[in-house]
């Protein structure tokens, strides 16, 4: 089947990462309240710019069910270099509903999730900077209105294992990177050589297990797998707007797309486990059975590629036993795909990230970031060279709900292409949490 070109493989860990894996990262440490004990916070300390909705939201979170949107503005478009000198906008809308059955219903351990989703369709981004990778990742040649992912979760086992059904972005469970999740860049994400990854615009029905087969007082190891209908990655159907349809065998698709990964995740001692980042590192491999097309002709079926990922927390100014979640933060990625298929054969990435660079700034941040896309030497695949980006962004809160976010890239041969000029792309997001 047709390659999928570079819009299609724009990926969203800005959004999506906060669902992702057993192991988070830990909130900066915020100042005191400016209000009062008992008294509503005004607009400028609010984390949801719409409060509490006059004491509704307090008592649904009460019994279970949260509720929270957010909104992402941003313009950007190539300075110099690159195939147009033009700027684009986009935006990216999510209203995410969370059910904890164990407090709406007294079922332990269960979960209800449904995130709606709305985007829209814009022109330029990397059209007009010509890479590879896709240097926003939000960018979309389509709008798209729907509810981009509905899932039932049960934990078992004192939580050591973790069953998941429904419409899922796999990128919040596998292969993702909790400290990139700021960065613009689509391969902060995942690694692009997992190029049919059931992922922004096009999450799948899915099922994912994952059982945490070692725990200890500073570790855990967790194995996961995740088996997922494979119509777009093979046949170019847009899952992102369908239900499970294609997961049953229809006459659209009869694909799967299989992932397997381990990750290992620590602590320093004595920190307390919700709140250390610590580190972790995971490896994995996936395998896609549909038809694909060879770039020296013919077709293959099924297609494989691995991957992994590291990320530490360096330094934390605040050694307490809570843990903040400032300080500084390096990552690692590591992909491969096979060249006689995919664009990106091999991908390698890394940055770091300084959370709250002041105490005072506990929530602002600081990043850079590195991508290095080894593209097909498949003659028939016609690349030239090899892609660099680079990434550095700086995250300013204005309050707990608005931040702005200006940042700059700077692309090296993109595409491969010879004849493309270095881009230079600058940028500007706004966020929102409602």
């Amino acid at each position: 089947m047709p390659h999928r070109n570079t819009l299609d493989r724009a990926r969203s860990a800005l959004l999506l990462v906060t669902m992702a894996g057993p192991v988070t990262f830990a909130p900066a440490a915020e100042p005191p309240p400016a209000h009062a004990p008992g008294q509503s916070p005004g607009l400028l300390d609010r984390d949801r710019l719409t409060g509490d909705w006059l004491g509704l939201r307090p008592r649904l979170e009460d019994r279970g069910l949260t509720i929270d949107a957010s909104y992402l503005a941003e313009f950007s478009g190539a300075a110099g270099g690159g195939i147009n000198q033009r700027g684009s906008f986009r935006n990216l809308l999510t209203i995410d509903v969370h059910l904890d059955l164990a407090v709406a219903a007294g079922l332990s351990g269960g979960t209800v999730f449904a995130q709606f989703l709305s985007a829209n369709a814009n022109t330029g981004g990397s059209a007009d900077s010509g890479d590879i990778q896709a240097y926003s990742n939000i960018e979309h040649d389509r709008s798209l209105d729907a509810i981009y992912e509905l899932w039932y979760e049960q934990r078992f086992l004192d939580q050591r294992l973790r069953v998941k059904i429904g419409k899922i972005d796999a990128n919040s469970e596998f292969a993702f990177v909790h400290a990139a999740g700021k960065f613009s860049h689509s391969s902060a994400g995942f690694s692009p050589t997992v190029f049919v990854f059931p992922s922004y615009p096009d999450p799948a029905t899915g099922i994912n297990l994952f059982a945490t087969v070692i725990r200890t007082n500073t570790a855990d190891l967790t194995l996961g797998y995740g088996f997922y209908d494979g119509a777009a990655g093979a046949d170019g159907v847009a899952t992102g707007r369908r239900g499970p349809s294609t997961f049953f065998s229809s006459d659209l698709s009869d694909d799967y797309f299989h992932i397997a990964q381990a990750g290992f995740s620590w602590r320093r001692p004595g920190k307390a486990r919700e709140s250390d980042p610590g580190g972790r590192v995971a490896v994995g491999a996936w395998y896609h059975d549909g038809t694909f097309e060879r770039f020296a002709g013919g077709t293959t079926t099924g297609t494989a590629g691995f991957f992994a990922t590291a990320e530490l927390h360096l330094f934390d100014p605040e050694l307490t036993s809570a843990g903040s979640g400032r300080g500084l933060y390096a990552f690692a990625q590591y992909g491969w795909a096979d060249s006689r298929i995919s664009e990106i054969a091999q991908h390698a990435g890394g940055g770091l990230v300084w959370r709250g660079p002041m105490a005072s700034r506990p929530e602002d941040s600081i990043g850079l970031y590195a991508s290095l896309a080894l593209l097909s030497d498949e003659p028939a695949a016609g690349f030239d060279r090899d892609e660099l980006a680079l990434d550095a962004y700086y995250c300013v809160h204005l309050t707990p709900a608005v931040f702005i976010q200006p940042e700059a890239q700077y692309i090296i041969n993109p595409s491969g292409d010879a004849s493309v000029d270095n881009a230079l792309v600058l940028g500007l997001r706004i966020g929102l949490a409602f």
